[in-house]
């Protein structure tokens, strides 16, 4: 099942509320954000995320949520929160509003662990991270199914424009032999019937192996076969390995195209790029 790599998780434990956010990113990029005082954190948090995530921006914020038991450990600096409050007071006297101790509260500095409880935050908020883990990759597995579930319904539009090409393809040699025929009448007019009709079918022959396209819709078969293969693996990173098939696909529609000496067979590979390129949109927000 694949795994989209948009995706929003959260938790609150011990009076931490940790959020994880998820965006597309064509490699890995994790970004962790926590109160100043616990910056040794920052490592061993970006080390969980690191574990569960293998392709996408990721962005992690740990605040403080102040329940009265929290409150109880909290180092206040007093000094500097009065330094703060003559600062806010006069720019509020000066350009209008007000300032509350709330505001005070999330400038940085203000706040911070008791020293003999630092070393013993970590686990609950190790837990905390794990949770808020669980939530955001059960979001990103939900999208992922959505994903899944339009790529799909893509895949059969394309198995169908596959068949239709084959048929479209029977009729190429004699479209050919007509359109070469009918431009000799016109050129030669009644000299037409003198031309060597051995050349004249050697011509076709070579235009028919030069506009053959057996082995491209064979291929094509392949690879979309083997696209919804890896679209059905339990494995929910296969966000690169679908990029490079269709890589493969678009190749192959590309040779079809310029084989063609059909119109319909033309539009067709046309409506199958198309298919393909709403495919890749939706690619690119899978892990």
């Amino acid at each position: 099942m694949p795994r989209s790599m948009t995706g929003f998780g959260q938790a609150d434990k011990d009076g931490y509320h940790i959020e994880i956010k998820g965006v597309n990113h064509r490699y890995r990029d994790i970004r962790v954000r926590v109160p100043k005082d616990l910056s040794s954190f920052e490592i061993p948090a970006r080390d969980l995320v690191h574990e569960r995530v293998t392709r996408g921006k990721v962005e992690v914020n740990i605040t403080r949520s102040m329940s009265i038991d929290v409150q109880e450990r909290l180092a206040v600096n007093w000094d500097l929160a009065r330094i703060y409050s003559e600062d806010l007071g006069r720019m509020a006297r000066e350009f209008g509003g007000e300032v509350t101790f709330r505001d005070i509260l999330m400038l940085p500095g203000i706040l911070g662990e008791n020293a003999r409880d630092i070393e013993e935050l970590w686990p609950p908020l190790r837990e905390g991270m794990i949770e808020a883990l669980a939530s955001f990759t059960a979001a990103k597995a939900e999208e992922g199914g959505r994903l899944k579930a339009d790529i799909s319904k893509r895949l059969e539009s394309l198995v169908r424009m596959h068949q239709d090409m084959k048929q479209a393809a029977q009729g190429m040699v004699d479209i050919f032999r007509e359109r070469l025929l009918s431009r000799l009448q016109e050129l030669l007019g009644d000299k037409a019937d003198k031309v060597d009709e051995t050349r004249v079918e050697q011509e076709i022959a070579l235009m028919a192996d030069r506009s053959d396209i057996t082995e491209e819709l064979v291929r094509l078969h392949s690879h979309i076969a083997s696209f919804q293969g890896v679209i059905d693996t339990p494995d929910p990173s296969i966000g690169r390995r679908l990029d490079f098939m269709l890589q493969e696909i678009n190749r192959e529609l590309n040779t079809i195209g310029s084989k063609s000496q059909v119109i319909t067979l033309s539009h067709i590979v046309i409506e199958a790029k198309a298919e393909v390129e709403k495919i890749r949109e939706q690619v690119q927000n899978i892990e």
